[in-house]
C-alpha cells in the first residue's frame, strides 16, 4: 500500500469499533472478524488515516477504513501470484 499522508481530520469524524461496525458487516460479519483484520493490518490502516489512538482507544475514520481495506485487499492477491 501506498504511503500517502492525509491531512488532518475532525476528531468527530472517527468512531469506536462497534459503530464502525455497520458500516463493514458485509465484509467483517462479526466484532472478532473485524478486531482480527485490525490486529494484521493496524499500521496500513494507520498509514491510510484510517485508524488513530485517542487516549489508548482506536478511533475508526469509516469511509478511510472502506478504502484502506480495498487497497490491503488488492494488494493480497496481487502478492498472492506467482
Amino acid at each position: 500500500m501506498q504511503d500517502a499522508p492525509h491531512p488532518l481530520t475532525a476528531l468527530d469524524e472517527f468512531v469506536d469499533l462497534q459503530s464502525l461496525l455497520p458500516a463493514v458487516r458485509n465484509t467483517f460479519p462479526s466484532v472478532d472478524s473485524l478486531k482480527w483484520f485490525v490486529r494484521q493490518h493496524r499500521d496500513e490502516l494507520a498509514t491510510a488515516g484510517a485508524l488513530i489512538n485517542i487516549t489508548g482507544r482506536l478511533r475508526f475514520h469509516p469511509s478511510r477504513f472502506g478504502q484502506a481495506a480495498v487497497a490491503i485487499g488488492r494488494d493480497a492477491v496481487g502478492s498472492n501470484r506467482r
